[in-house]
């Protein structure tokens, strides 16, 4: 898989075939939060991303919070966003909505 960061242009692009939720913030990565309502809500939407980056070997940042938890995607040996971290949100978008 190309591990080289993706331009501007490629990244709009990538947008458009992922969940509307996904946004590109600069200096960030991708970013999507899911409204989990619970905390133990939460937890569990976390145990199943960390099943899916464990299979991808691919680690995304997770935050959680009360009612939600947000995953960040970049690939920091890259420099930023590359294509595993479009992979990794597409699984994502198939297998949680």
């Amino acid at each position: 898989m190309d591990t080289q960061p993706l331009n501007e242009t490629q990244l709009e692009q990538a947008l458009q075939g992922l969940n509307v939720a996904w946004s590109s913030i600069p200096g960030q990565g991708l970013v999507r939060v899911f409204d989990t309502g619970s905390f133990s809500a939460g937890v569990e939407l976390i145990v199943h991303l960390a099943k899916i980056a464990e299979a991808q070997d691919h680690h995304p940042d997770v935050h959680l919070t009360p009612d939600d938890v947000e995953v960040i995607l970049t690939t920091p040996s890259a420099g930023g966003v590359t294509e595993q971290d479009i992979q990794f949100a597409k699984i994502v978008d198939h297998q949680l909505t």
